[in-house]
């Protein structure tokens, strides 16, 4: 039986797209970039979440001085992938085209965007019409 990937909480990935933007921080770089997009958290909230991360595998840290620099292992595209996998499972029964439809009928598109979304459809259908020859 696979191992099932960790949760990542909110309160987690905000963290972690600290780091994605930095590619590495201490606790209290860490800290001053939350604060600034307006978290108001404490320095012993910021170091929890990061040794949960770092607990879960989802970063890694080595001592630099007197400070621990946390740098992640995890991409953001992975955290999306798994995100979204994990909301389809949960809310739309494991069928991807089911969270498609409801994006494409409640979050308008840019017509840039409409384009592209398409031709991927397009493509999936060539594909599966040549399947079928």
């Amino acid at each position: 039986m696979a191992k099932r990937p960790p949760t990542i909480p909110d309160s987690e990935l905000d963290v972690l797209k600290v780091l994605w933007e930095r590619g590495q921080a201490t606790v209290r770089e860490s800290l001053e970039t939350l604060k600034a997009a307006g978290r108001q958290w404490s320095y012993a909230t910021v170091a929890t979440l990061l040794d949960r991360l770092e607990t879960k595998g989802l970063v890694e840290s080595d001592r630099k001085e007197l400070a621990f620099v946390y740098r992640p292992t995890i991409s953001s595209q992975e955290v999306r992938q798994r995100r979204v996998s994990s909301l389809v499972d949960k809310l739309y029964e494991g069928e991807p085209g089911l969270l498609v439809l409801h994006l494409l009928k409640s979050h308008p598109l840019d017509p840039g965007q409409a384009l592209e979304v398409r031709e991927v459809l397009d493509q999936m259908s060539a594909g599966k019409a040549r399947k079928k020859s």
